[in-house]
């Protein structure tokens, strides 16, 4: 593989990517939504449930916590 040519595409890419946005009209704004409640409410019960399920499926776990080799997933 070669390395510049790689990085010189990915340039392109975004160049063209970054015209189309302009030609969009699109502008840098923060939009967010202001809630009051923005947390939501867990019922104990579903949690448990969904929690045994979840330390079921894993290969290795402590009974509160799935035990994975850091870095392992790569």
């Amino acid at each position: 593989m070669d390395i510049q040519k790689i990085q010189k595409q990915a340039k392109e890419i975004l160049d063209r990517f970054a015209a189309a946005l302009d030609k969009a009209g699109v502008k840098d704004e923060i939009v967010y939504v202001d809630r009051e409640e923005f947390e939501r409410e867990e019922n104990g019960e579903n949690c448990k449930e969904f929690k045994e399920k979840l330390l079921e499926n894993a290969p290795h776990s402590d009974g509160d916590f799935i035990i994975g080799e850091k870095g392992g997933w790569k």
